[in-house]
């Protein structure tokens, strides 16, 4: 078949098809499931105030080991799994320890696919109290996750490091003091389900690519005061190709409506199975001297891609300004596997390239590979108004599913430079398979295709070791 003429084939078909659903993702077959993939996610976040220091957990079930409910138990759920937690609050860099916590819970979940889930989440808040430390001072948070059944470790220990900023920061605060604000650290909020409420995944300084960035933060100022600006500006520290030789650029910057600002409110957290859920709520600080404001704002992300950033804050109030910067990472958490190396994602383009593309995509440094395969995915992007492109994440699907299941030997992962890796490739699953196994005649498999492609595929395996080629290709 042409290449050309496959090329804008397959172009069609990854738009009419992106949304259909696969018979099996790899990462779901077990030789590679354990190999890939965040498990556990911690961030912790100053209050406004300083008062005390809030540490966010989500864990996957595939982190711990589940046994099966009993009797009294089972309206929970028809497995459960026991969740060990340590927070330690550390002193920097001497390594004292300051405040501890250990937490121990229950998780259930109904099906046994769903015991080893990397979809599945379970978050937990804790909220740790500040009195009795002196700030500001350089303080780091370290988390160990356990397993109640096997007795050990169930994730590598996490360590946060934490620049934990004073309330009272340069003199003491009094009635007649008006020179001093406080500022939690930014929240993520993610999802909003209303005007004041929000649902989070949880993902601790990291949120998905592509789509706006809903935040927020609380603001404790002395009474006297009103804030005249709060502006947030989101600057890229480095891309997805980690350059070693990336600038710094500012990708967004914004004043925070006076509207978007609440008095006497503060974002408050509760956790879910799943998620956390941040509602703006009202405050309960009784306080002659201070009182609390909330701010809601959202950055403009869609056009972001993958990379670290810094978020900047800087609030203006009495004559005072008080900045200062936090990270952010913007993830793309369900990336497909093979895109994560050019000798996996560009080999399978010779499907849809012509030589001379193909040659010249396959040419230089691991880095340069990588931004010119960016660079031809972007002329093919559906989309070009977002970093998401819809064309590729179809593309490289089928291009996992196909190394893992038509792979010409178990060591030999090769399954998408295949002829059947390449006809799944170009036109998705097929909607039915027929295989025929007869004796002192050679395998054959028979992919029918009722769907837009319209097409019978036949593929017989010449040499009976599993490599099977491509025998014709029929229009319905």
């Amino acid at each position: 078949m042409n290449r050309l003429v496959i090329k804008w084939i397959v172009l069609l078909l990854l738009v009419t098809a992106a949304g259909s659903s696969y018979a099996q993702h790899f990462g779901h077959d077990m030789r590679t499931y354990f190999d890939f993939g965040e498990q556990f996610y911690a961030a912790a976040e100053q209050t406004a105030d300083a008062s005390a220091l809030d540490v966010r957990i989500n864990t996957a079930n595939a982190l711990l080991s589940f046994l099966k409910t009993d009797k009294a138990n089972s309206p929970r759920g028809a497995y459960y799994a026991i969740r060990d937690v340590s927070i330690e609050l550390r002193e920097k860099p001497a390594g004292l320890t300051l405040k501890a916590l250990n937490i121990r819970d229950t998780i259930f979940t109904n099906t046994f696919a769903s015991t080893t889930s990397k979809e599945a989440w379970n978050s937990m808040l804790r909220s740790i109290p500040l009195d009795g430390i002196t700030l500001p001072q350089a303080l780091e948070v370290h988390i160990e996750i356990r397993d109640g059944f096997l007795a050990h470790m169930a994730n590598r220990p996490s360590t946060l490091d934490i620049a934990m900023r004073a309330f009272r920061h340069e003199r003491p605060l009094t009635g007649g003091d008006s020179a001093y604000i406080g500022v939690s650290d930014v929240l993520i909020l993610e999802k909003p389900v209303d005007a004041y409420t929000y649902r989070s995944k949880n993902f601790g300084a990291a949120t998905e690519f592509s789509r706006d960035i809903n935040a927020g933060l609380t603001i404790a100022l002395q009474k006297n005061l009103k804030i005249d600006s709060l502006s947030i500006s989101l600057t890229q520290t480095a891309n997805m190709l980690q350059s070693k030789d990336f600038q710094a650029v500012q990708r967004a910057s914004i004043s925070v409506k006076p509207e978007d600002i609440f008095s006497d409110k503060v974002i408050r957290a509760s956790s879910t199975d799943s998620e956390v859920v941040y509602t703006l709520g009202d405050s309960q600080i009784r306080d002659s001297v201070y009182r609390m404001y909330a701010a809601l704002f959202s950055l403009p992300g869609k056009l972001l891609e993958v990379g670290k950033y810094r978020l900047d804050v800087k609030i203006r109030a009495g004559g005072t300004t008080r900045s200062f910067s936090q990270p952010i990472e913007l993830e793309w958490h369900d990336m497909p596997l093979s895109l994560e190396n050019p000798r996996d994602a560009i080999p399978p383009l010779q499907h849809i390239t012509t030589d001379e593309e193909f040659k010249e995509l396959s040419s230089g440094s691991h880095e340069e590979q990588l931004r010119k395969m960016y660079a031809f995915w972007k002329k093919q992007d559906p989309t070009p108004e977002t970093a998401y492109n819809e064309r590729m994440d179809e593309f490289y699907r089928r291009t996992d599913y196909a190394y893992f299941n038509f792979a010409r030997g178990a060591r030999l992962l090769d399954g998408a430079i295949t002829d059947r890796g390449k006809i799944y490739i170009l036109f998705g699953p097929p909607t039915n398979i027929e295989r025929t196994f007869l004796l002192g005649e050679q395998p054959v498999e028979i992919w029918t295709y009722s769907n837009n492609v319209k097409k019978i595929v036949r593929f017989m395996d010449t040499g009976g070791h599993g490599d099977y080629k491509l025998v014709d290709v029929k229009s319905m």
